[in-house]
């Protein structure tokens, strides 16, 4: 359970308070609210906007999805500025 939420910590998640299991949130542009919920040797995640919802057991499968998930939106934000700037105003 610390592996994930070091883990997190480092990804800039933060602890959402008042919560039974540990819950860890950060918002992502293009992709909203990251939600991941900590269990006993495991973590889910959501993407709410998105309707992402995923369980991991492995820290590092659930980094390389996280930093998936932001490779991506990243790219689609630069596609749709680019071509807004193709167009011209």
């Amino acid at each position: 359970m610390m592996m994930f939420s070091r883990m997190l910590r480092r990804q800039g998640f933060y602890r959402v308070k008042g919560q039974e299991d540990p819950v860890y949130m950060k918002h992502g542009v293009g992709l909203g609210g990251i939600y991941v919920r900590i269990g006993h040797k495991k973590a889910l995640i959501q993407v709410r906007d998105l309707g992402i919802e995923q369980e991991f057991t492995r820290v590092k499968k659930l980094e390389n999805f996280i930093s998936g998930l932001e490779d991506q939106a990243y790219r689609e934000k630069c596609f749709i500025v680019h071509k807004m700037r193709g167009q011209g105003s």
